[in-house]
């Protein structure tokens, strides 16, 4: 069973330093912020982190008190059983509700969950869809 709600993104300018990644990663723990999921890429040469916490007012304001460029995004964010397509069901759902995804990625520590983080064209309507396949209502 997946369960499907709205959640703040930070996007994060790393620089063009070896080991940022590592630092910035580093710096929400010691704020006591779980990471939820994470996608890091390389943007005109320069480092580019997407993360969604527990907690993103606290590591929102570590990263900024750090010196860090750092800008918050709705996305949605599914929790699940991880099993083999999981994700694709729900990117299918999405798309034959006709709703676009411009991006995701996901994650998962181990065990029978993973989380899957989408930003679409319409997220409240992706949340919709979700719900209404979290019920039963609709099967891909």
């Amino acid at each position: 069973m997946s369960k499907a709600r709205k959640e703040i993104e930070l996007a994060v300018r790393l620089g063009n330093e070896a080991g940022a990644l590592g630092r910035v990663l580093a710096l929400v723990a010691q704020h006591g912020v779980n990471i939820l999921a994470y996608c890091a890429y390389s943007e005109r040469r320069e480092g580019v982190l997407l993360l969604v916490t527990d907690n993103p007012l606290t590591a929102k304001i570590a990263l900024q008190d750090a010196g860090y460029d750092c800008r918050a995004n709705s996305v949605v964010l599914v929790g699940a059983t991880d099993q083999v397509g999981g994700a694709a069901l729900l990117g299918a759902r999405l798309g034959h509700a006709g709703i676009d995804i411009l991006y995701s990625y996901a994650s998962s520590a181990g065990g029978d969950q993973f989380f899957a983080v989408f930003k679409t064209s319409d997220d409240q309507r992706a949340l919709d869809i979700l719900a209404v396949s979290q019920a039963g209502v609709c099967a891909a």
